[in-house]
């Protein structure tokens, strides 16, 4: 049902103008969406769980996987709430996503029908690991917003973390090349911060399909992250540095900067990237 009604209002805004973004362009064999988006089978979009970001960031910690599969956050009050946080408890059990969610289903509908694949929208609290060891899927979030990307972040160089006293987050960079820093920090409670996107393409946990995580340090972050691999401009002379000699795409990582402006991002900028061995 939640998905249900995420595409009733995709079709009411879309007939009302609202998407600021382009239809996609037909590119012949596109680098990215020809191995995300096969001719006949399935691609499987995760959408964030918004909730699940309200509930933390009133209790001050992180949900692992293992809480989350089980719900017990979302039932159990403990002894020491205060009222915000017995209200979060609430809060937690709803079912809701951001708009930028919306705009990947928008998006990539109209992608997979390009490519002749078909979408399958997904609520992450919906999902299940034998999920991700089969065909193609997009995750959209951080794993603050989408605790499935726990699942790569072993085998990623750029991960995030989230320090709650002080409201901030931050690109971690475990291994530093030349003069890039360890860590991109993003304190939320500035006007206009800088915020970070990181766009992953991996290997699907058995390696028979791919992954393509979409996350930031905000839901800005995770707009610029759609908006590099949504923009042909930007993601194919990208790709196009990565290609390997007999024409095929590697699996990779990119940071990206940019600006959050009244909750959106502006022009981004890419700022470190790596080629999956």
């Amino acid at each position: 049902m939640a998905v249900l009604a995420i595409v009733v209002l995709l079709l009411s805004l879309k007939d009302l103008g609202f998407f600021k973004k382009a239809p996609p362009t037909h590119v012949a064999t596109h680098p990215l969406w020809s191995q995300m988006f096969i001719p006949g089978q399935q691609t499987t979009l995760v959408l964030a769980d918004s909730n699940l970001v309200v509930w933390q960031g009133m209790m001050k910690r992180d949900v692992p996987l293992e809480e989350y599969l089980s719900g017990n956050y979302r039932t159990t009050i403990p002894a020491t709430a205060t009222p915000l946080q017995k209200e979060a408890v609430q809060i937690a059990q709803g079912r809701y996503t951001s708009m930028i969610d919306v705009e990947m289903i928008q998006y990539f509908s109209q992608i997979s029908q390009l490519e002749k694949s078909k979408l399958d929208a997904r609520y992450t609290r919906d999902l299940r690991p034998n999920d991700l060891k089969q065909g193609n899927i997009i995750l959209s979030g951080a794993s603050e917003a989408n605790p499935w990307v726990l699942l790569f972040e072993h085998d990623m160089n750029f991960v995030f973390s989230y320090d709650r006293l002080h409201d901030k987050s931050a690109v971690i960079n475990r291994t530093p090349i030349g003069n890039e820093p360890r860590e991109w920090d993003s304190i939320h409670t500035e006007n206009q911060h800088h915020v970070y996107g990181v766009v992953a393409y991996l290997p699907n946990l058995s390696g028979n399909g791919n992954v393509l995580i979409l996350e930031g340090t905000t839901i800005a972050g995770t707009e610029s992250a759609l908006d590099f691999v949504s923009d042909d401009s930007q993601l194919l002379p990208f790709l196009k540095q990565l290609r390997r000699a007999d024409g095929s795409l590697p699996h990779f990582e990119v940071v990206l900067g940019t600006d959050n402006m009244s909750g959106s991002a502006v022009k981004n900028s890419i700022l470190a990237w790596r080629i999956k061995k």
